[in-house]
């Protein structure tokens, strides 16, 4: 229930559309057009199948058909002509054209003043903090980063003994801290949100070979403790879970296997997993979840909204969130 101080927010989430345009209005597929409408759009990632401009554009055409005033996308790693060291380290791929122009191509779409993606209203965000006037009357705070755990060379990666979210102090024993913007904890700054392309460990991340998500990231969740994560990547993991915290003091630090294997489930008092209606989904046309009782600062409501499945077949449908967000003061 909205408060004086607070007002529900619609929030319509994607990830992982590879390019895929709205399927038509006939089509039984979920993702279709027109989607729900919301107060703002997240896209988690992986927006094409290589970088292309041609795929960017075809992006942008998709998102400048869905009803939202607001829209937040970052990069994923299929989207490697926005990550300027990928590109500085494949020119051999580039066949004879420069890494330089390639990448700026990019940045000019997305981030150019007179970019395809500023006249489509649409925002990309680099990793950190951002504060996001809605129309609405709400601010919206929220985290963002592109990156993952390096996968099979694809852009935006680090090391999976790499921690980039959480501040050195927080570190697991055996890892190296390469964080720049590392995520605030709950005591520092109330994050609404976060998103990034790839997942948790533990959390909308299993594959055939079995969890394959980053345990640092999974470690700065139990502190920032938003009210909602979102992201992609593993197309097998889609779906969405209500994470309980537990308030838990550690002193001492733990390995990472340590960590993977019982040290993770101290912090998690709780997962409930959504229920999900497939007849009414695809009616819908999203997946909707009520996060207007969410507590803040002691739930999450985690969220892999990838579109697309292992085929690449855009058949998962969206999510739909609603929230109580601040007002702006």
């Amino acid at each position: 229930m909205s408060t004086p101080q607070t007002v529900k927010t619609r929030v319509l989430i994607i990830s992982d559309t590879h390019s895929a345009p709205l399927a038509s209005v006939s089509s039984s597929q979920p993702f279709r057009h027109p989607l729900p409408s919301a107060d703002v759009l997240i896209h988690c990632g992986d927006l094409t199948m290589i970088g292309l401009p041609s795929e960017y554009h075809k992006t942008l055409d998709m998102l400048a058909s869905i009803d939202a005033p607001v829209k937040l996308i970052i990069a994923g790693n299929h989207d490697r002509t926005l990550d300027k060291t990928w590109m500085k380290n494949h020119e051999n791929m580039l066949r004879g054209k420069k890494w330089e122009d390639e990448y700026e191509k990019a940045r000019e779409i997305w981030f150019g003043e007179q970019g395809r993606a500023k006249r489509e209203a649409v925002r990309m965000l680099e990793e950190g903090v951002h504060e996001v006037e809605l129309n609405n009357g709400a601010v919206l705070k929220l985290y963002t980063s592109p990156y993952q755990p390096e996968f099979y060379d694809w852009a935006f990666p680090y090391e999976r003994y790499e921690d980039r979210y959480n501040p050195a102090s927080e570190t697991l024993s055996d890892a190296t801290n390469i964080a720049v913007n590392p995520i605030p904890s709950f005591s520092d700054q109330q994050l609404d949100l976060i998103c990034t392309h790839g997942p948790p460990y533990m959390r909308g991340d299993i594959t055939a070979h079995g969890n394959v998500g980053c345990p640092h990231l999974l470690k700065a969740m139990t502190r920032a403790k938003p009210l909602v994560h979102c992201f992609g990547h593993i197309h097998e993991g889609w779906g969405a879970e209500t994470v309980t915290w537990d308030d838990v003091s550690v002193t001492e630090k733990e390995t990472m296997e340590q960590f993977k294997g019982q040290g993770w489930k101290k912090y998690v008092k709780n997962v409930e997993r959504a229920q999900v209606a497939e007849k009414e989904v695809k009616k819908q046309k999203a997946v909707f979840l009520d996060g207007t009782g969410i507590r803040k600062g002691e739930q999450t409501i985690m969220i892999n909204a990838a579109i697309m499945d292992v085929g690449y077949s855009p058949v998962n449908a969206p999510f739909v969130v609603d929230l109580e967000l601040p007002i702006k003061k």
